[in-house]
């Protein structure tokens, strides 16, 4: 499976493990350097694993801070 590093900080929502749906309004700022795992695309939504637990954010948001890992 792929990894990416991110290029500048972003905001997240954290999601529920089990049923992948937001837990609150609230956003997590995920910093620069992050490494990020299990990117999958649900239209516009951009869904990853950080530190082993899922986030979301917007496609347009992640896309231009995503370098993938050799």
């Amino acid at each position: 499976m792929a990894k990416f590093e991110l290029t500048k900080s972003i905001e997240a929502v954290k999601l529920n493990p089990r049923t992948l749906r937001p837990l609150s309004d609230l956003k997590h700022t995920i910093p620069y350097g992050a490494v990020l795992e299990k990117l999958t695309l649900d239209r516009d939504i951009q869904q990853f694993h950080y530190l082993g637990e899922p986030y979301e954010c917007p496609e347009t948001d992640l896309k231009s801070a995503l370098h993938e890992l050799a």
